[in-house]
């Protein structure tokens, strides 16, 4: 039935309107929006002044609406992390993926705001998260979408395509 957009709290529809129009070209797949989801209160750290990503990812599987689709999306506008890292610009499990908004806004790092690259982070995000949901795994290419980003420069230099090698896999 193809992908749905989960927003996870509060999200500008520009930015859902524009991911969802991407996505459909990229992975050649239907992309749906669906209803908006309460903000993640229960996956706040207030040690961390952080949101536990794989909680939210919890709770959006356990969503029966979405069972249907053939991936999921959700989108948080909180900075996120797992134990093991300082923070993640997303996570995905078999079928479910979440990315965050907030370490992909220019003015996180206290710069000025440039919409259009914070789009491009945003599809070059929900991509990679995406791509893991499909069993692709990090590749070795730097320019690859599937390069695991260790920082926005990471991000910024891979862009949302996929390397040949990873494309095979996909489709």
């Amino acid at each position: 039935m193809g992908i749905v957009l989960v927003s996870v709290g509060k999200i500008d529809r520009e930015t859902i309107e524009a991911l969802k129009d991407n996505l459909s070209r990229v992975f050649n797949r239907r992309v749906f929006i669906g209803k908006e989801m309460p903000e993640p209160h229960y996956a706040f750290n207030k040690k961390r002044n952080q949101y536990l990503s794989t909680a939210i990812l919890n709770a959006i599987k356990e969503q029966k609406e979405y069972a249907p689709y053939e991936r999921i999306l959700g989108i948080v506008d909180h900075d996120l992390y797992v134990p093991e890292l300082n923070f993640v610009f997303g996570e995905a499990s078999t079928k479910v993926a979440v990315i965050s908004l907030t370490r992909l806004r220019q003015g996180f790092y206290g710069l000025p705001e440039d919409s259009n690259l914070f789009q491009k982070r945003v599809l070059t995000e929900a991509v990679h998260e995406l791509g893991h949901t499909y069993g692709l795994g990090h590749c070795s290419n730097p320019h690859c979408v599937m390069f695991f980003s260790n920082s926005l420069m990471d991000t910024d230099r891979k862009g949302s395509e996929l390397c040949p090698r990873c494309k095979s896999k996909l489709y």
